[in-house]
């Protein structure tokens, strides 16, 4: 059976590439070709680049016109389901995925959808988008229930839409068959913390190096945060403290993993407020599936909500902490620099999180 996997960003970018990558090296007897939008086309094997990203304005028209909001226009999105040809139709519902599995639900199509991150709490992110909240939830929640079958990135996402919609769906967050063998070697009187990738807002992040400095003072250790991967966010942060950053650039998760395994901890957040509420109660950040595999403590900065802070607090492998407060912040790094999360611990985290149960549940959806 051949089937279409259409994502509206390339298979190189992103946290949702890094999940979708690591299903498709599971299931490799499937015959899946990967369609995808993007400014330019990348290599690789049974890829195919259907064109650039839809303009804000064609994506509003496409909403508008399949919500009979305005007449709009869907023909960018009929162009590119016209580049697709296959017996079931994989599709991200990000942005434009939305409206191609619309587009080939009208057609009459099979389509199976998986949500990384909940539309809607995305486009209350997006100042750029957010205007279009009431016709992208009309055409999301159609979608939803026009399918075949859905998978979620997160345990809270999936009971989120049992909730909200009455769907029945499964929580698959990333494929990772076993845990690499790891040693920590801690580096004598230094306090390392390492984070990869980006940062959702700047802020909290700037008041944890704050309170990273006075523990490691205390302590009589040098701080070291080492930071792997690009995030502008952290970028004037890294700028004004120059001499306690470690900055590794871009590196592949291979060579990631052993430097953040020799960190005392790791950190990893998501923000307090309303805007951010949607997306941290049922997301999951991808760096978490790389600190699992390096096995040391996570620091969650994050409130007590989000997906995140329930993995951390349900499994014991760190300490959660929700506040911005200097005292309060320290207290949790004293905790976290004294505490010893296990392999086994690590261990029963990836497999009921990233085993092969759930791998089997992607398999039955996109071959039954």
């Amino acid at each position: 059976m051949k089937i279409a996997l259409f994502t509206p960003y390339s298979p190189e970018i992103g946290g949702g590439s890094v999940q979708l990558r690591s299903h498709l090296e599971q299931i490799p007897d499937l015959d899946v070709v990967w369609h995808y939008l993007a400014e330019s086309p990348v290599a690789g094997d049974r890829r195919r680049w259907i064109g650039r990203p839809l303009t804000p304005t064609q994506f509003g028209l496409d909403i508008s016109a399949r919500t009979a909001f305005l007449p709009g226009s869907t023909a960018p999105v009929q162009e590119m389901v016209k580049q697709m040809d296959a017996n079931l139709y994989w599709v991200v519902a990000h942005y434009e995925g939305i409206s191609v599995a619309a587009e080939l639900l009208a057609q009459g199509k099979k389509v199976h959808l998986t949500v990384h991150d909940e539309p809607l709490a995305m486009i209350i992110r997006s100042r750029r988008y957010r205007a279009l909240y009431p016709l992208v939830s009309k055409l999301f929640k159609k979608v939803l229930f026009g399918v075949r079958s859905v998978d979620v990135t997160s345990w809270g996402m999936r009971d989120y839409f049992k909730g909200k919609y009455g769907l029945n769906c499964f929580a698959l967050y990333r494929s990772l068959s076993e845990l690499p063998a790891m040693r920590f070697a801690p580096i004598a009187n230094e306090l390392r913390v390492g984070h990869i990738g980006s940062l959702y807002h700047p802020e909290p992040f700037r008041c944890f190096v704050k309170a990273c400095r006075a523990s490691s003072a205390k302590q009589n250790r040098a701080l070291k945060i080492v930071r792997i991967g690009i995030s502008p966010e952290m970028d004037k942060i890294a700028s004004e403290n120059p001499e306690i950053f470690e900055n590794c650039g871009e590196l592949g998760e291979r060579d990631a993993v052993p430097i953040l395994g020799n960190c005392n901890f790791l950190y990893a957040m998501y923000p307090d407020g309303f805007r951010f509420q949607g997306f941290r109660r049922t997301s999951l950040p991808i760096k978490l599936s790389t600190y699992i595999q390096a096995q040391r403590p996570i620091f969650a900065h994050t409130p007590g909500d989000s997906n995140l802070a329930k993995i951390v607090i349900r499994y014991g492998v760190g300490q959660v902490c929700a506040s911005v407060e200097e005292a309060d912040m320290q207290g949790s790094i004293a905790e976290i620099v004294g505490s010893k999360v296990t392999r086994d611990e690590f261990e029963k985290l990836r497999n009921d999180l990233m085993g092969m149960r759930q791998l089997q549940e992607l398999r039955d959806a996109l071959t039954v």
